[in-house]
């Protein structure tokens, strides 16, 4: 009997600081949010701060951003994964062990990089006064340095989506590319008995294969830059900037009776976030049942 609980007890210890200090946490803010905030003499409940936030201009103007974010990075990772995955399995293919390790430890070489550090490198490069524009202009692409377009502090937020898409595209080949190794070596084989080409095998047999796991680590990506803070803090701009940081500028520089409206924010972005991680895992079971994978 105890060797069988062991497992759970050991893992007893986690479970309990996880709860209090994350649940408890989110319990606490959304406490705050209905307005019992006794730091400021508020013990009555309200969705005051909700209403607030649903009639601020701001508020939708940094959800509008977020949501655009969130998708062009989602959607260019995905893409850029899908290559680098792909890629790979065509090299496998050739039986290239060599090049096959190299190109894959490059191509996971983002993964061992922190996010804060990825979008540090952005600035870097893609600054205007940036190592990339140093380079155009020393070339003679560009006349001068501030002919370079703005990349990073930008408005539409073209600096974050290079940051994630960078960052997240290994991921989503990591998530591909197992589906793609259970893909037979044979059917290259009998594909080319029938005359396929390299782009029909793609098309016919390697894209359908790996769409149900694309797809889904197309939402995680989506999932997490919609809530991530760290990189759009780093790259984005004062206004309009994504709901994480409207969160905190709201949280920081406002008053303590601001601060509901703010833990209003982190609260909507949560039930957002849960509501896309149910959505993607819908999607994924579907896919599964519909292949017969289950």
């Amino acid at each position: 009997m105890l060797r069988k609980i062991k497992p759970y007890l050991l893992l007893f210890p986690a479970i309990i600081t996880i709860v209090l200090l994350f649940f408890g946490g989110l319990f606490d803010g959304f406490l705050k949010s209905l307005g019992y905030f006794p730091a400021i003499g508020e013990t009555e409940f309200s969705l005051k701060a909700y209403s607030s936030l649903l009639q601020s201009v701001a508020f939708w103007d940094s959800l509008i951003v977020t949501i655009r974010i969130a998708a062009l990075s989602a959607a260019i990772s995905a893409i850029l994964g899908a290559i680098v995955a792909v890629a790979l399995f065509m090299i496998q293919e050739t039986s290239k062990s060599r090049a096959l390790n190299f190109w894959n430890r490059l191509f996971q070489l983002p993964l061992t990089i922190p996010h804060l550090v990825g979008g540090y490198v952005i600035v870097l490069l893609f600054m205007q006064s940036g190592f990339l524009s140093k380079i155009l202009a020393a070339i003679g692409v560009i006349d001068q340095i501030p002919d370079f377009p703005v990349l990073v502090n930008d408005s539409f937020g073209w600096g974050i989506i290079l940051a994630y898409a960078w960052k997240e595209a290994p991921f989503v080949a990591l998530m591909v590319y197992p589906v793609l190794a259970r893909i037979h070596k044979q059917w290259r084989d009998v594909s080319r008995v029938y005359g396929a080409k390299n782009r029909d095998y793609i098309r016919e047999i390697v894209v359908p294969a790996i769409l149900p796991a694309w797809t889904v680590a197309a939402f995680i990506v989506f999932v997490f830059t919609f809530s991530a803070f760290e990189v759009p803090f780093l790259l984005g701009v004062t206004y309009p900037s994504m709901l994480p940081v409207y969160s905190y500028q709201l949280y920081s520089s406002g008053t303590l009776a601001d601060r509901p409206e703010a833990l209003a924010v982190n609260l909507v972005l949560a039930l957002l976030t849960v509501l896309l991680g149910l959505i993607a895992y819908y999607f994924s079971k579907r896919w599964n049942v519909l292949k017969g994978w289950e």
